[in-house]
């Protein structure tokens, strides 16, 4: 509807019902998309591209990233699983699942005259009620039990590509756990992902391998110098090792090719100076973010240094960690603390190209893993896949706690929630409910996608939890029996932190949504315009046919370029 004088002439108003009907279709919608991808039986969906580019992925975030969309709704879903994927790494799929879920309920409860202000107010109290019983629940752990770490793993890691394309399924379990242990200091709980390079290279998945230390795209410079180099002493430089150049334009006078031999002489003799400064240091790696020309290149060689040029900045930090170096400031004087120490530095062909390994030796503070794939979008998948995992052990270092998965915690939770809703007077008591049924939705979903019949395991599922006599029972969905089991005889295991924020940003989410009661629009203008002059114009009034009586002698271009 239009509302000339009060609003623009191009400002639309969408109406009370119809933006609450869009904003509930809109948030549904996007969920149902990544509902098919929970659990270890989850499909994939592939994202084709404007450059007809295809990403295949079972992470719900990845794929809602690539994916446009326009209203505000489905915007706030997608922005709350990328906060779960940046905090905690996990769970981006669960919390689109308990919010399209919850959607889902609010719809119905508003259909029955119940008020947006007491749906959120139920849903408030009802996470206050998870929360607790999560913390009720959650069981004590060792953040040293290498044991817990890989169960945690291999509970994230099931059905994703980087774990069934193994022909071992436990040799990355082990590489990403050795990752960890080696950077985590696990007395103090503290970590830094950053700490690990991904390193990617076309090859078969059964060749990858962990680097304790960083791995360098790279070739050595010259062929003459070392391919390997043990107990190498390494200086990085941010420094060119090359003829310098003046900042402005500078005349020479040569009157004869003396004065030219002299000239280059000079030069040359100055970069002699520079290797000397290396070769007196006890350098025998010589890694520099800029260039190297021929001329030193050569005269490492002779002196059996090698030296490698061009390479990346986040290289130089990574190496930095890995072998204790520090960037040298000046390399007219090189200090000895600038040196950093590897056990061995070599140069090895990787698929088609060669690369340079740097092996830090014992404790070292930055490790490298060397993701392999027989193509470029299962190497963007196991990169996610392996980021996952990381995070998964960072949440469990940083916080030991645990929970059973496989929808046992989810089936605990209703149960709680629907106790303490009969405690609760007035139509609170329905949205609390309705909330519980909302938590049941990620079990029903790991079912549904392990072919098991819903409504025959919702049944048995609310029944078998009933009986526990209010003993904390971990039933769940067993993927491998297709079956209701105890979960706490299987080595299925969460984070305490990835549940806790599933549900806080599910209920955040969902409330915002459910508070928007109107939307106001600024029309979008589709034939806006250039002429040959450079004059950008536009019509408002929607009319795409007009002319330019008032601008006499100003053609119009016969392809508009639209904004």
């Amino acid at each position: 509807m239009k509302y000339p004088g009060l609003l623009g002439q191009d400002i639309s108003r969408v109406g009370l019902q119809e933006s609450q009907m869009y904003n509930l279709i809109s948030g549904k919608l996007v969920t149902e998309i990544v509902k098919t991808s929970l659990g270890p039986r989850g499909m994939e969906k592939v994202y084709i591209d404007i450059l007809g580019e295809d990403t295949i992925t079972s992470h719900g975030g990845a794929f809602l990233r690539k994916v446009d969309v326009d209203h505000p709704a489905a915007k706030s879903v997608t922005e709350a699983v990328n906060t779960v994927d940046t905090h905690v790494g996990d769970g981006t799929t669960s919390a689109a699942i308990l919010i399209g879920s919850l959607l889902k309920s609010a719809e119905g409860l508003l259909k029955i005259g119940i008020p947006v202000a007491t749906i959120t107010r139920g849903y408030e109290r009802s996470l206050d009620y998870a929360l607790e019983t999560l913390d009720e629940i959650k069981i004590k752990s060792n953040r040293r039990d290498r044991e817990t770490m890989r169960q945690l793993l291999t509970t994230c890691l099931e059905g994703k590509a980087i774990f069934d394309l193994q022909e071992e399924n436990t040799k990355i379990v082990d590489l990403i756990l050795d990752a960890i242990c080696e950077i985590a200091n696990l007395e103090k709980g503290q970590i830094d992902i950053d700490d690990i390079k991904i390193e990617e290279k076309l090859g078969n998945a059964s060749e990858i391998q962990l680097i304790k230390g960083t791995v360098i795209d790279k070739t050595i410079d010259s062929s003459a110098m070392p391919r390997a180099i043990k107990d190498a002493k390494i200086l990085l430089i941010n420094e060119s090792l090359e003829t310098m150049r003046t900042r402005t334009e500078a005349e020479i006078e040569i009157e004869s090719p003396e004065q030219m031999n002299q000239f280059l002489n000079q030069e040359n003799n100055d970069l002699l100076a520079l290797v000397k400064n290396i070769v007196d240091s006890g350098a025998n790696v010589v890694i520099s973010r800029k260039g190297v020309n021929e001329f030193v290149q050569e005269a490492l060689a002779k002196k059996g240094i090698i030296s490698m040029r061009r390479v990346k900045y986040n290289d130089l930090w990574w190496l930095e960690k890995a072998t204790g170096a520090k960037t040298c400031k000046n390399i007219e004087k090189i200090s000895s603390d600038e040196l950093g120490f590897a056990k061995k530095v070599y140069e090895k062909t990787v698929g088609e190209d060669k690369m340079v390994f740097v092996e830090a030796g014992n404790n070292p503070k930055s490790v490298t893993l060397l993701l392999r794939a027989n193509s470029k979008r299962y190497l963007d998948e196991f990169h996610r896949n392996a980021l996952n995992a990381f995070y998964v052990l960072r949440n469990f270092i940083e916080n030991p706690f645990i929970v059973y998965g496989a929808g046992s915690v989810e089936g605990i939770i209703a149960q709680k929630i629907r106790k303490r809703a009969v405690t609760v007077e007035g139509k609170e008591q329905i949205a609390i409910e309705r909330f519980a049924d909302a938590v049941e939705e990620i079990p029903m979903t790991l079912a549904h996608n392990v072919g098991m019949n819903v409504l025959d395991t919702l049944t048995q599922f609310r029944a078998k939890i009933a009986k526990s006599n209010g003993k904390i029972k971990w039933y769940g969905i067993n993927s491998d029996i297709r079956k209701i089991s105890d979960m706490s005889s299987s080595k299925i295991i969460e984070t305490l932190v990835v549940k806790q924020q599933v549900f806080k940003t599910a209920v955040e989410t969902t409330n915002m949504i459910l508070n928007i009661d109107d939307v106001f629009m600024k029309n979008l203008i589709d034939n806006t315009h250039c002429h040959i002059d450079g004059t950008v114009h536009a019509h408002h009034d929607g009319g795409k046919t007009h002319n330019h009586f008032e601008q006499e002698g100003l053609e119009q271009r016969q392809m508009h370029h639209h904004f």
